[in-house]
């Protein structure tokens, strides 16, 4: 029977993604130093751009987590065990017993874990006798509590958990380059665990967002979730590449462009709540509104169009050696 607490570890929410859990984890462990918004775009989560032809709020976390977020650690040189299934398995219990040893392990080395409770969230502490799991999810609640029996137990059948392991030393300025291969990977590559039906990604979710606001296919709170969240990671990456910027000129024009698209972004969001509360958005009907949001996203798309451009020009040689499929490492 033991109890453990790291006390001091917490998350705060900016794009309600993985990348918030991430960041709490790392930096408190000393696994990093990198700001969130540096972090987002070495990580190359930041440039993920999905989106649900409806605009569905789960949008940001429609993604293969199993591969992505290991190779997200993975890019930063940060080694991570992880595993993930669907709760209604008959396994599950083996699984849930599994998964909770591996955390407390993890928060007995005074590193902390990521696991999904709806949203990615940080496991901090535990308490055998009681059999409490000790969490913080970033909405200001500080350290809540949860039965050891509630993990893995989501409103959705899925879970998931990752833990740290260590760091191995890599060269930051290969890291950034690798992210701008892999930016250009995002945006013109359809994730193949994706339906294409259902879903848009890179630059065609631009086009899926601007047919759905104009075919009034969305439901308003659900589509002020995925522009709140992609606001803020537009907004990371306009950070990220102002520093790319600082150690290649050549990337003035791209981080310009990318400072464009966050801008329109952040303002497409707060469209949505500019009369200071959501009970307004139900006037998202109005033919106007609906046309400057197109307006905006419609600027958006071909900011980002443009800093593509300017990053396939500044690494063709190392996109030219990937062949036809730039996504390799």
């Amino acid at each position: 029977m033991g109890k453990m607490l790291l006390r001091g570890l917490h998350m705060t929410i900016d794009s309600r993604s993985y990348i918030d859990a991430m960041h709490a984890v790392l930096v408190y462990a000393g696994l990093t130093s990198y700001s969130k918004a540096v972090l987002s775009g070495m990580t190359v989560t930041g440039f993920r751009f999905v989106v649900n032809r409806r605009l569905t709020s789960e949008s940001a976390t429609a993604y293969n987590w199993m591969a992505e977020n290991f190779l997200a650690a993975d890019f930063v040189g940060v080694t991570a065990s992880q595993s993930a299934g669907f709760s209604f398995h008959p396994t599950f219990p083996l699984y849930q017993n599994q998964a909770l040893f591996d955390v407390k392990a993890s928060i007995d080395r005074g590193i902390g874990a990521v696991f999904w409770k709806e949203r990615f969230v940080i496991a901090t502490g535990y308490d055998d006798e009681e059999e409490m799991l000790y969490y913080d999810d970033g909405e200001g609640l500080g350290t809540q509590r949860m039965p050891y029996g509630e993990f893995g137990i989501n409103r959705s059948p899925y879970w998931y958990y990752q833990v740290f392991e260590g760091r191995i030393k890599l060269d930051p300025v290969e890291v950034y380059k690798e992210s701008l291969v892999q930016a250009v990977y995002k945006w013109e590559t359809h994730d193949i665990m994706l339906p294409e039906a259902e879903y848009a990604c890179g630059s065609e979710a631009y086009e899926a967002i601007k047919q759905a606001l104009i075919n009034d296919d969305f439901e308003p709170l659900q589509a002020y979730e995925i522009f709140r969240c992609y606001a803020a990671a537009k907004g990371d990456i306009s950070e990220y590449m102002d520093i790319l910027h600082s150690f290649w000129p050549e990337l003035g024009a791209a981080a310009k462009a990318y400072h464009e698209a966050a801008i329109s972004f952040q303002a497409a969001a707060e469209m949505m709540t500019e009369h200071g509360c959501l009970t307004e958005l139900t006037e998202l009907t109005d033919e106007q509104r609906i046309q400057s949001l197109v307006h905006l996203f419609d600027g958006a798309q071909r900011a980002e169009q443009k800093a593509i451009d300017h990053i396939k020009l500044f690494m063709q040689e190392r996109i030219g050696n990937r062949f036809d499929n730039i996504g390799l490492r």
